[in-house]
């Protein structure tokens, strides 16, 4: 027996509406949405061609493909988010180590941060994103106060309008109109105000990217390192909220 037309078009309209949620650049390149996109292109042939049944099961595999990848993006955008909080809070771990000998000098914040690292880590392989992102962040605020003693012998500045420190990081954004890449990111001037320095921002992040070797394929959510390039203070993410003072460029 046919369908009816009015749940066909019901299921259409569902699988319209979540195609419309994932316009997630390279993160929709996965199978459950290259399936569902095809499924989708079926079942409207079938219902051209008045086989309403095999178009309301083909509607119906597309929105669960469609669902899947959802799903998948999701992951993948946490894992992203995870990751870039455990390499930043394993550099300071390192700073701490060779710079500071904080294994000796701070082995209190040191031990802290050290097994918050490690625990982190096994988080992260273990999928338990949220609660990797947690404990890189502890181990981060358990090195903070070490961050400043390496620049203790730095004069202070002159007293001024308080102005925040550039950041440290900044996470991919979703801009379909203005896609991010490192050309364009390293031109932002809370960055490098300068886009040719693009290949520095690439080298310092590249272990995080899906293929290391192309700096074009990049996604939101991944959360970038911004080395210091002239010396400059950086700490914290990028707040489009706030107003940060140019980096000079040179």
């Amino acid at each position: 027996m046919r369908k009816s037309i009015g749940i066909l078009i019901g299921t259409c309209v569902l699988l319209v509406l979540g195609a419309a949620s994932l316009s997630a650049q390279s993160l929709l390149d996965n199978e459950f949405y290259k399936k569902a996109v095809v499924q989708q292109q079926q079942s409207d042939q079938a219902y051209q061609n008045g086989d309403y049944d095999a178009a309301t099961v083909l509607a119906k595999q597309a929105k669960d493909n469609f669902l899947k990848s959802d799903a998948w993006v999701e992951k993948k955008m946490n894992f992203y988010r995870a990751n870039g909080w455990l390499q930043r809070a394993t550099e300071r771990l390192s700073f701490a180590k060779n710079i500071l000998q904080a294994e000796v000098n701070y082995k209190s914040a040191w031990d802290e941060a050290s097994v918050d690292v490690a625990n982190a880590k096994v988080m992260l392989d273990a999928e338990e994103y949220p609660r990797s992102i947690y404990l890189s962040q502890q181990a981060l605020d358990a090195l903070r106060d070490l961050q400043g003693v390496a620049a203790v012998k730095k004069p202070e500045p002159p007293a001024q309008a308080e102005v925040p420190p550039l950041p440290a990081t900044y996470t991919v954004r979703l801009n379909m109109e203005r896609r991010d890449c490192f050309w364009r990111i390293a031109g932002f001037p809370f960055v490098y105000n300068d886009p040719w320095k693009w290949k520095t921002l690439y080298e310092a992040n590249k272990n995080i990217l899906t293929d290391p070797k192309n700096p074009d394929l990049i996604d939101p959510g991944q959360v970038f390192t911004i080395p210091s390039l002239q010396g400059e203070v950086r700490e914290g993410e990028y707040d489009p909220e706030k107003t940060y003072t140019p980096l000079s460029s040179k």
